[in-house]
């Protein structure tokens, strides 16, 4: 991913003509007599009711999916768009133009869920075209077969772009940002970008809203990963979203950094149970990810460790972003980024179907702040996409509210979830935060002993210790001394607890957890190196110098590469 100068938009508005096309005023005035111009805040009801959800005949998963979430959110099956385009990830434009703009633009029209005059003609691309328009669709919902790319062709470059960098002399992108400028005026290109309108805005013209649509997709690596979603989203809005933010810093330019950092900033401010990963290195293994209900990352080219297990918990509704240039190339393939999300449990994602650069890919910062503060994500999207008729795409319900449910209520759920505790754990950061030290560890250890968790044990234990009561966090942590079994979620942690029993003098006790970490099977090789090596240092306080010796040496034998096989003879 390559960072590039934010003036580059100026650059684009001599390519992406037409948003400052005047309209005959008669016609203006009579469309907007007879249709909305606005999307004033509304229900989710009321949204539903104009939502247009889109659909592919050609792929058997792609109508009942559609189906599905139409009945889930109470959205008229009447406003479901059936479309036969091909069933391959990426087309050409003249596939997207033919089977995909096209037939949905006639099929808005004729519903009259857009009320507009069409162009003369069709444009160089072969799409139908608006001269001018008004619609009141809050969202369009792409479902699982509509494709997702369209590849770059050369001979519909305009010579015009030729004042454009190198870089940006391509018509490709993703059908989604393609689609979101449907409605667009007739002279809008394909070559290079279109600056978003909502990009971080309380509001917009009404001329532009209706312009634009917003889209959001439901997709996934299978139709059960995709029904998982929407099922899952509605059990997060219901009960708010629980678990801990995890924000993996590192990457290669200063900019991605301060996003993601601002990201952790807000998730904090939320009171969420948070760890950074500052290094070059990616989270993995060695890393706490427990319960992730937001993760913030980048800059890998493949989803690796916990987020290819596929047996990961992950809370319902939860978020994930990680931004690499490449992270949507696919979406039915768990390599990518939003492949491996959905196929985990994910229910909000965000990424690129191709090259962005920096400056045009999803700020995550405003993703989240918009989430948080009780926004949809679909209004998330559009606030922190900064480019239309690019690479952007986002794959989850647009309607979903996950801080719908305010602290307060969502702890009446005790029962309902089984990572209430991090709703617990988040509302003792609260206290502590506004109301000192001794009530907050008077309602988690309240907490504690009505539900006790291995988590909260570890989040009451430090609080205790900063008030220097260790008597009281040994105690509370002696949780431990009654698990046989250990969760794969629940490693890292347990080596923490056991870390911090030793800090609180409790070595042999962190030393008999060791023990048992390392009796589990099938470990991951770096998760299994960083235990060797915390073990090894508590076992020389324990006088075990056998066992000190033996766990460093396994640890070096896991470090080195392996042998290289010696070539067969003739």
């Amino acid at each position: 991913m390559f960072n590039f100068n934010r003036n580059f938009i100026k650059l684009c508005s001599f390519i992406k003509q037409g948003w400052s096309l005047s309209l005959t005023a008669l016609v203006y005035a009579f469309l907007s007599s007879n249709f909305a111009i606005s999307l004033p805040a509304q229900t989710n009801a009321a949204l539903a009711e104009k939502m247009v959800i889109v659909v592919n005949r050609n792929d058997p998963d792609s109508l009942s999916i559609g189906q599905h979430y139409a009945r889930q959110r109470g959205i008229p099956e009447s406003r479901i768009v059936h479309l036969t385009a091909p069933i391959r990830e990426t087309i050409s434009i003249a596939e997207y133009a033919n089977t995909v703009a096209n037939p949905l633009l006639n099929a808005l029209l004729e519903n009259e869920w857009v009320k507009g005059v069409k162009a003369g003609s069709k444009d160089v691309y072969g799409r139908e075209r608006l001269s001018v328009s008004i619609h009141s669709i809050p969202f369009v919902v792409l479902i699982k077969g509509v494709p997702l790319r369209i590849s770059n062709d050369p001979m519909l470059i305009e010579e015009s772009s030729t004042n454009l960098p190198t870089q940006f002399r391509v018509n490709n992108g993703s059908v989604d940002g393609e689609i979101a400028l449907l409605l667009a005026p007739p002279r809008t290109s394909m070559t290079a970008l279109v600056p978003n309108p909502y990009f971080e805005k309380s509001s917009i013209s009404p001329t532009n809203a209706n312009r634009l649509l917003r889209v959001t997709r439901l997709d996934g690596p299978t139709k059960a990963s995709v029904m998982n979603l929407i099922d899952r989203t509605l059990i997060a809005e219901e009960i708010g979203l629980m678990g801990r933010a995890y924000i993996d810093t590192g990457g290669p330019h200063a900019k991605g950094d301060e996003w993601i950092r601002s990201a952790g900033a807000i998730a904090e401010g939320a009171f969420f149970d948070i760890d950074y990963e500052t290094s070059k290195r990616a989270m993995d293994y060695r890393d706490r990810l427990d319960a992730p209900a937001i993760y913030m990352g980048w800059y890998r080219p493949h989803a690796q460790a916990q987020w290819r297990s596929p047996r990961w918990p992950v809370p319902p509704g939860a978020i994930g972003f990680h931004l690499h240039s490449f992270s949507g190339t696919s979406v039915r393939s768990t390599q990518t980024w939003l492949g491996a999300f959905i196929a985990q449990g994910y229910c909000a994602t965000v990424g690129n179907v191709y090259e962005p650069y920096l400056e045009h890919t999803h700020r995550p910062q405003v993703l989240l702040a918009h989430l948080i503060s009780g926004g949809s994500f679909g209004e998330a999207v559009a606030l922190s996409t900064p480019s239309l008729s690019w690479q952007s795409v986002a794959i989850g319900d647009p309607l979903y509210r996950p801080f719908k449910v305010s602290l307060a209520e969502q702890l009446k759920f005790s029962e309902v979830s089984t990572f209430t505790a991090y709703a617990s754990i988040r509302e003792t950061n609260r206290i502590l935060a506004e109301e000192g030290s001794e009530l907050a560890i008077a309602y988690a250890r309240s907490e504690f002993i009505s539900q006790p968790s291995l988590a909260l044990a570890y989040r009451l234990a430090q609080l205790y210790a900063s008030e220097a009561k260790d008597r009281e966090a040994v105690e509370v942590l002696k949780i431990i001394r009654f698990m046989t079994s250990y969760s794969l979620d629940d490693f890292v942690l347990i080596q923490k607890i056991a870390n911090f029993l030793h800090t609180l003098g409790e070595s042999e006790m962190a030393f008999n957890i060791y023990k048992n970490l390392l009796e589990e099977r099938d470990l991951d090789k770096q998760l299994k190196i960083a235990l060797f090596q915390g073990g090894a240092r508590i076992a020389v306080t324990q006088n075990e110098p056998i066992i000190a010796s033996r766990w460093n040496l396994e640890a070096s034998k896991l470090k080195s590469p392996p042998t290289p096989k010696p070539a067969n003879k003739k």
